[in-house]
């Protein structure tokens, strides 16, 4: 009898089981935006949260591997937890909400559009590139030192992405 159970009752395959997806993929993934955060919903239920005035980086990612292959992604490196936790989010170019949150990062001094639109043109042609750096935060005070006064160096690293929220582009609250 309990063969015939163990033959009728996937109870071998557990592991199998738990490991298949318990989303449907075909969910987009949503970006919220506050005045003070961007909010990220993953299709797999997760959520990503940062502060505009931690984020450190923003990346642009094309590539034809998974889990990364179709759209360009934006990568936004935060600054790491008390903890020491890493922090970001990851948003695919195809997001719901996705041009308010490009729009919104556009705004940050020194966003390099043409390294957007370059990896844009990329991903739509289906080439595979290299990560660009879109903005990090005081590239534009290093920038304008050096030009100003010749040493890099000495210039500050405390510029600030979220000068001015925009409660404008607050959308999908949940």
């Amino acid at each position: 009898m309990i063969g015939w159970l163990r033959k009728v009752l996937p109870v071998g395959n557990r592991a199998e089981t738990s490991r298949a997806p318990s989303y449907d993929p075909a969910q987009p993934f949503v970006v919220n935006l506050y005045d003070d955060r961007v909010v990220v919903h993953r299709p797999d239920g997760q959520r990503e949260e940062l502060e505009w005035d931690a984020i450190e980086r923003v990346v642009v990612r094309v590539s034809n591997r998974e889990p990364w292959a179709g759209p360009a992604w934006l990568i936004l490196v935060g600054d790491p937890a008390a903890d020491g936790t890493p922090r970001g989010c990851v948003v695919p170019l195809n997001a719901v909400n996705h041009a308010a949150l490009v729009e919104r990062l556009q705004a940050f001094p020194g966003f390099s559009q043409q390294k957007l639109d370059n990896a844009l043109r990329d991903a739509a042609a289906g080439k595979h590139r290299t990560d660009a750096n879109c903005w990090k935060r005081g590239a534009q005070a290093v920038e304008a030192s050096s030009d100003n006064v010749g040493n890099a160096g000495n210039a500050g690293n405390d510029s600030h992405p979220a000068a001015q929220p925009d409660s404008a582009h607050e959308s999908g609250k949940h």
